[in-house]
């Protein structure tokens, strides 16, 4: 009997080790997506969940920088509204650019405006005019942060 449990908890600690391997090397993305709209928030999240992401959400800069300085580690992208409550997608970039772990981030810009002179002095990896293109959006993900 003692050879048994002894066998059972070898299985189990194997388990446990193939269980965190396997969720080392299948560790999704995370996208950080700072939009205002709640509607427009939830269905892109949703996309990106499908699409492979794992997705945090902040509804205006000022929370957005509180899930950052929370976190141990940077989100593989952000996608970032420009027109924003409390802090906007400007003001947020400007912080962003300054801090250190986080300047290298990939981030784009969702906007509905044509401010395009502004937004090409905050270095954005991209600008995406809303409505946001969804297949343009994906592709644009993929290059930005391949998944493995």
């Amino acid at each position: 009997m003692e050879n048994v449990g002894g066998a059972v908890a070898q299985r189990t600690r194997e388990s446990i080790r193939a269980a965190s391997a396997m969720r080392v090397t299948t560790a999704r993305p995370r996208i950080l997506l700072v939009e205002d709209d709640f509607t427009l928030r939830a269905y892109l999240a949703e996309l990106l969940i499908q699409e492979g992401y794992d997705v945090v959400c902040a509804a205006d800069g000022a929370e957005a920088v509180a899930r950052l300085q929370r976190d141990v580690t940077p989100p593989a992208a952000i996608l970032l509204d420009i027109m924003l409550p409390r802090m906007g997608g400007v003001s947020f970039r400007q912080v962003q650019l300054r801090w250190a772990g986080l300047c290298d981030v990939p981030t784009v810009a969702m906007t509905g405006t044509s401010n395009a002179k502004e937004l090409s002095n905050l270095q954005f990896d991209a600008v995406m005019r809303k409505p946001v293109d969804l297949d343009r959006l994906v592709n644009m993900l993929a290059k930005l942060c391949p998944q493995s």
